[in-house]
């Protein structure tokens, strides 16, 4: 139908940016070399990890020891739960560990959690509201004498969803008794780098997740910061890389790569998110007047703040009547590539970020934006849309 196809997925997974990957040639063949090493290449390498690290560390404004590169979101995830554990347990081992996530965390956080609940730690998943949102107050009544950590993600992948991270931040450190870190705050900001300012002094966190494939840069990569002085253990062993919270040789170009796409993003985080916003409201407006029944999930209130609580670059949708898996394959067919939940998750597996909030998932789309977007691609998307449904 289209000449191109219209990519609608970048809460999926981001294009890597040409930018990105121009960097990245720079170590892949003419300065391969291993960091470890102590010869002109290895050296050469090393210093591209240290510059690389600051760079990662200037776009949340952290202190380059507070970056831990990992292999992306899902293990920087696990290093925060299991990490963290693993230190409480060494420091208070008669103790019973308690954490709390909200209720629609990412499938890494959900799936950790339930994991180290079956080996008998006890886990608090906050409910949310019907917009997504959890409650600072029933977060403060949730924290236990044990509690080691609390997880709260900064943007929902599915529905966009922006927590009040400060919020809980302020209820976290009302708890605590003086001369003690715990509970310890966890972020997975992925979703969030590219559209909000994560600036870890300003949020109060002790540690923050990021991934380069949703910040348009090489998959396989991202970084844990973890605040100085955070107590957290390694969850794998090695030749002690990354100031042995991560052993394993570094993947040189794809941290270089990682690094530039840190760069980009800061630069152009306020021009994109306006843009992004506006595409956001051009499509949602579209889709209203093929089919006025559509909801948004989640609902807004006309007293909502969309910039404060939405995120410009996801728009779920649900569709009165309609098989949601069958339109994503006629759209696709038609040459628009979107997705009816997360890729996380197993194609049998029910949306349980929709069900937290009353939607219903068999009808549900998500459309998702970024930097390559274009008013003629809303348009053209729009079209096919509309095609299938009138």
């Amino acid at each position: 139908m289209f000449k191109r196809r219209i990519y609608l997925d970048y809460a999926g997974v981001t294009p890597v940016d040409g930018r990105v990957l121009r960097e990245m040639k720079k170590y892949s063949a003419p300065r391969y070399s291993n960091p470890s090493s102590i010869y002109l290449e290895g050296v050469n390498g090393k210093n591209a990890v240290a510059d690389a690290r600051r760079r990662a560390a200037e776009l949340i404004q952290a202190r380059t020891d507070e970056i831990i590169f990992t292999s992306g979101g899902t293990e920087s995830n696990n290093l925060a739960l299991q990490g963290c554990l693993a230190a409480f347990r060494r420091n208070r081992s008669a103790r019973r560990p308690h954490l709390i996530i909200s209720a629609i965390e990412h499938a890494s956080i959900m799936k950790t959690a339930k994991m180290l609940e079956i080996g008998g730690i006890e886990v608090t998943r906050l409910t949310v509201d019907r917009r997504g949102l959890i409650s600072p107050d029933a977060l403060s009544r949730s924290i236990k004498p044990d509690t080691f950590l609390v997880s709260i993600m900064a943007v929902n992948n599915e529905i966009g969803t922006v927590q009040p991270i400060r919020e809980a931040v302020k209820a976290v450190r009302r708890s605590r008794n003086a001369g003690s870190p715990y509970p310890l705050l966890h972020t997975d900001a992925a979703q969030a780098l590219l559209y909000f300012d994560c600036n870890v002094q300003k949020l109060g966190v002790d540690l923050l997740t990021m991934d380069g494939s949703k910040i348009c840069g090489p998959r396989g990569v991202g970084s844990l910061y973890v605040r100085r002085q955070t107590p957290i253990e390694p969850t794998s062993y090695g030749g002690g890389q990354e100031t042995g919270l991560r052993s394993g040789t570094e993947n040189v170009p794809a941290i270089v790569g990682f690094a530039a796409a840190c760069d980009f993003a800061g630069r152009e985080r306020v021009r994109e998110t306006a843009r992004i916003y506006e595409l956001k409201r051009i499509f949602q407006t579209g889709l209203t007047s093929i089919r006025p029944d559509m909801t948004v999930n989640p609902p807004q209130d006309s007293s909502d703040e969309p910039v404060k609580t939405q995120s410009p670059h996801i728009l779920n949708v649900g569709i009165p009547g309609i098989d949601n898996e069958f339109l994503m394959l006629q759209l696709d067919a038609r040459g628009v590539a979107c997705s009816t939940k997360s890729s996380c998750l197993k194609d049998e597996d029910e949306s349980y970020v929709l069900t937290a909030i009353g939607a219903e998932s068999s009808t549900a789309i998500r459309f998702s934006f970024g930097r390559w977007t274009k008013k003629a691609h809303i348009r053209q998307a729009i079209l096919a849309i509309s095609g299938l449904l009138c």
